[in-house]
């Protein structure tokens, strides 16, 4: 007896056994329960989805013995014989080989007789799409008005390639890619009903490579049972496929939020020796650094990523191990060298110089950091200033009990009263951060100045560079004075006069310094950049030299040829 493939062994006959698909199959199941069943349909979606299985069971529903009914009974002749392919009321048509014009006036002629059996007669025309512009127009009249004993369902996989007078004359369904989840337990069940046992692993690995597609899970699972053995391992698929067996995922992006670079290259390398696509395999550590970034950011959520429950309790254990903002980063960092590993002709190389890299991310200060330490280094402070003990309460003494006597506490000085006290340092910064909270409209002027050393009790100079006349005239104005005099009331207790002068101040105002901040940012980008093992590999692969490096947020430089 000819052996019999497992999808069509194993091919949905209701429409409860339809994986995937249920706002279809719901939709069409009321509507064949209160009898608004209707001429036409388009089943739109990619290959082996159940288009075409879904056709016959809808076809099995209308012609049942026992029907028009939402479960055929299976057993009646008009069942049988449509489940076979040899109904005579269901005329399946290959829209790919019969798509002239002819062919649709030769169909055209048989819809006016009626079925020979069931209720109706049912046309469906597999990849429709491939119909002539002729043979459509053809189609459109008897579409539109049929026979009350015809139905249409037409099954296509470019819905945008049916004229949209075809479309406004159908019901349109479009099916959905079939989660890995719900492939894998079908075929978890196709494979107890056949008596074989099976990893989940190697399950993952199936649905994963059907890539939505039932009858493709199905074909690669003949194909996998077809290399002998009682028991389906993910070893054994993955070889078979020629795929990386997901272990080596998990075990790479430990490697790299373990920071550790010796043993993320020897990962690379035993996947290079064992022959494997280098693009391919980059491919998946980016889909699973995505999942690794959802796992962090929404938890195990089985919405959103499509693994198996033990593959998402890794990645959620993973996840905590690191921050967000880390997991955004290398995220950020693979996704854009995976673009230039696609196109490289030395693949390799620029794998291991990403992946040496995201082991060292960790190890790299963030931009916010670097500021506050050159902010902290132009303005004298200490970067990191101690933390001030808590003070103890005190404990009272009794008259019976001798105490020993404590060294007093030292006094603290005393505040400086006044605009005195804006003299310094950090008093001055600590008034911009309040002033820019109460007035962030007004706060860059004050920016752009310091206050002189004349400033005292009651009277504050302030200093603007000699170059920089428009802000000390915006500062002359009463919006401002007026503002900034209402603000120092309230933070010094008292009235307060403001002169404005112009000085040779040179980096010492705030805007000066955070420029020299950003220019000492963007150079160490640029010589970052320029050192990058990315970079480096390209330019060794490729012989040639950098251009030119552009800095987000910076000013273009002019090229240097």
């Amino acid at each position: 007896m000819a052996y019999l493939v497992l999808a069509r062994k194993y091919r949905p006959q209701r429409f409860d056994e339809v994986v995937g698909q249920a706002h279809v199959t719901r939709t069409l199941a009321n509507a064949i329960r209160t009898d608004r069943v209707a001429h036409a349909f388009v089943f739109s979606g990619v290959r082996g989805v159940g288009k075409t299985s879904l056709a016959r069971i809808l076809a099995k529903s209308l012609n049942c013995a026992i029907g028009p009914t939402v479960e055929p009974c299976g057993t009646c002749d008009s069942c049988r014989s449509i489940a076979a392919g040899t109904a005579v009321d269901v005329i399946e048509i290959d829209g790919a080989s019969n798509n002239s014009v002819d062919d649709v006036r030769d169909l055209r002629e048989t819809v006016p007789y009626r079925p020979a059996i069931g209720r109706f007669k049912i046309y469906v025309i597999d990849e429709v799409h491939m119909l002539s512009v002729s043979a459509f127009n053809a189609l459109l009249k008897t579409l539109e008005e049929p026979p009350p004993h015809v139905k249409f369902i037409f099954a296509t996989t470019e819905p945008h390639k049916i004229p949209t007078t075809i479309l406004s004359r159908c019901q349109r369904y479009d099916f959905r890619r079939i989660p890995t989840a719900a492939i894998a337990a079908r075929i978890r069940t196709i494979l107890d009903a056949e008596g074989l046992q099976a990893d989940e692993g190697a399950l993952a690995i199936i649905g994963r490579e059907a890539e939505g597609s039932m009858r493709d899970a199905l074909s690669v699972l003949d194909q996998v049972l077809a290399a002998g053995g009682d028991r389906v391992s993910q070893d054994a698929v993955a070889e078979l496929l020629g795929v990386v067996s997901r272990r080596v995922y998990y075990d790479l992006s430990a490697a790299v939020l373990a920071e550790n670079p010796r043993l993320s290259l020897e990962i690379v390398r035993d996947v290079d020796r064992q022959g494997y696509d280098t693009t391919t395999f980059a491919r998946g550590l980016l889909e699973h650094l995505r999942n690794l970034l959802v796992a962090g950011v929404c938890g195990g959520d089985r919405e959103l990523i499509d693994l198996p429950e033990d593959e998402i309790a890794e990645l959620a254990t993973q996840a905590r191990s690191i921050s967000g903002d880390a997991l955004h980063r290398l995220f950020k960092h693979f996704g854009e060298a995976y673009e230039e590993i696609a196109r490289s002709s030395h693949p390799r190389i620029l794998l291991e110089a990403t992946v040496a890299r995201l082991a060292q991310l960790g190890r790299l200060v963030p931009a916010a950091d670097l500021v506050d330490r050159l902010e902290a280094l132009e303005a004298g402070r200490p970067q990191h200033p101690p933390a001030k003990p808590s003070p103890s309460p005190p404990t009272k003494s009794t008259p019976s009990t001798k105490s020993t006597p404590s060294t007093p506490p030292t006094p603290s000085p005393p505040k400086t009263s006044g605009t005195d006290a804006l003299q310094d340092d950090v008093a001055w910064a600590k008034l911009l951060e309040e002033f820019g909270a109460a007035s962030p409209a007004k706060s860059s002027i004050l920016e752009r100045a310091e206050p002189a050393p004349e400033s005292r009790g009651d009277l504050l100079v302030l200093a603007f560079d000699e170059h920089d006349g428009f802000s000390a005239e915006r500062a002359r104005e009463r919006a401002f004075s007026g503002e900034l005099k209402r603000f120092l009331r309230e933070r010094l207790g008292r009235d307060v006069r403001i002169e404005v002068k112009l000085a040779d101040l040179g980096n010492r105002t705030t805007v000066a310094r955070e420029k020299l901040a950003r220019e000492e940012i963007i150079r160490s980008r640029e010589d970052e950049a320029r050192e990058h093992p990315v970079i480096q590999g390209a330019v060794t692969a490729f012989g040639g030299t950098i251009a030119r490096i552009a800095v987000a947020g910076a000013a273009p430089k002019p090229r240097r040829d």
